[in-house]
């Protein structure tokens, strides 16, 4: 028996069968019915995930207030006992359950080990008296602070929120008299402003066991940036890297940021800059990659980072999947046009059009794309998936869809 198991899910899944977002991530998927005694705590997202027949099922209106959910929970407890295990996929309820790990006294990681994963400021302070490159950065208190460490670092800077994801928030400065127009703009208090380092971003991606050894380690190069996807309206995408030598730079690199933080039994997300030079370390998430990287990755390797982290949690013996070496696969997503909300009149398919191309999300005609604020995994103004070539052909493939693909709309009042 694998315990007692809280599961904290916000992620909804979707009747229409075109779309695979949150799948490898389905109770169903990853949790064993016969062995595994799970109590749900979702909200009107996630209700929509738990299998049918599930027993204990609570639902809650916002799981930003945290009293309700506490004292939804203390209920549970005091009727039914104490949890062994508490699982959260979203970096949105990583900060909660560490909370109810420490109130319910169970194992697992809690808010101080998950800060260095949540908090930008923390986690690049940690590597650095490791000895590890991050970026120069300084917490921002005051308008003159903040204008003398942009000094320092030379423009353009990087400001940024210290708790985030997917580049919500993030700004890039060119000049002192734009800084100080951010200050007065909004208080940035929760932000932290460090060196803009120029270089390919990668991100690495995995599952390390109990030990803080990967189970499992898939390199990757971005198409774009997520910093030009939210604030440019670029194309997002990566590729996987099949070069032995990038490979091992890259994920050597990684492992020693994992390990100098402390991670233990998890799944992550790092990203990294190559500048060529030197490998600088960009920032880390305890939990599977976004956007549609864990969906190439199953379908390319065969290896579902979900279950893999659920076996590892819960101390199963999990198999060591293996990165085929010549394996590439990728994806590229398409934003909708902007001002959104704009309805769609024609979206072109790039099945059979595209080689490699093995799976689509295109709007329909007549749907409306609404903003959707860091989420990449949803529809968007197309969504593509690549496997079967070698990582240059795969590149290539990615080129040519996002020159080819063609999208038009219309705005909504």
């Amino acid at each position: 028996m694998s315990g007692a198991i809280l599961f904290l899910n916000r992620w909804p899944l979707y009747e229409d069968q075109r779309r695979w977002e949150n799948r490898l991530a389905a109770p169903d998927v990853v949790f064993r019915p016969d062995t595994d005694r799970v109590t749900y705590v979702c909200d009107e997202g996630g209700l929509s995930a738990v299998p049918a027949g599930a027993e204990r099922v609570h639902a809650v209106t916002d799981f930003d207030d945290v009293d309700a959910v506490l004292g939804l929970l203390d209920d549970v407890v005091a009727e039914h006992g104490p949890f062994d295990h508490v699982i959260a996929f979203s970096e949105m309820l990583l900060d909660l359950a560490a909370t109810l790990r420490e109130r319910y006294g169970i194992p697992g990681a809690g808010s101080e080990q998950i800060s260095r994963f949540r908090d930008k400021a923390v986690m690049k302070e940690v590597l650095a008296r490791a000895g590890l490159r991050v970026p120069r950065w300084a917490s921002c208190r005051t308008e003159e602070q903040i204008v003398r460490a942009a000094e320092e670092f030379g423009y353009p800077v990087i400001v940024k929120p210290v708790r985030g994801a997917s580049s919500q928030g993030v700004r890039e400065v060119a000049s002192a008299g734009e800084l100080r127009a951010l200050c007065a703009e909004r208080t940035l208090h929760d932000f932290e402003i460090e060196e803009f380092v120029r270089g390919e971003i990668l991100h690495v991606d995995g599952v390390l066991d109990a030990a803080g050894e990967p189970l499992f380690l898939c390199t990757s190069r971005y198409v774009s940036s997520c910093l030009d996807f939210e604030v440019l309206g670029e194309p997002l995408g990566s590729v996987f890297q099949t070069d032995p030598a990038v490979r091992g730079r890259c994920e050597d690199f990684a492992v020693r940021c994992l390990n100098a933080l402390g991670l233990r039994s998890s799944a992550f997300h790092l990203e990294l800059f190559d500048t060529g030079d030197e490998l600088v370390f960009l920032e880390v998430g305890a939990r599977v990659p976004g956007a549609d990287v864990p969906y190439v990755i199953h379908d390319v390797h065969g290896v579902n980072l979900f279950r893999l982290w659920v076996d590892v949690l819960l101390g199963r013996a999990a198999p060591t999947p293996a990165a085929g070496p010549e394996k590439s696969g990728g994806w590229l997503i398409v934003p909708g046009p902007r001002p959104l909300p704009q309805k769609i009149t024609q979206a072109d398919s790039l099945l059979g059009e595209v080689p490699y191309v093995y799976r689509e999300l295109v709007p329909r005609p007549g749907e409306v794309l609404v903003a959707r604020p860091g989420s990449y995994a949803t529809l968007q103004g197309g969504r593509f998936l690549f496997r079967g070539g070698t990582q240059e052909q795969i590149e290539g493939a990615v080129r040519q869809a996002r020159a080819q693909y063609r999208l038009d709309s219309e705005p909504v009042a």
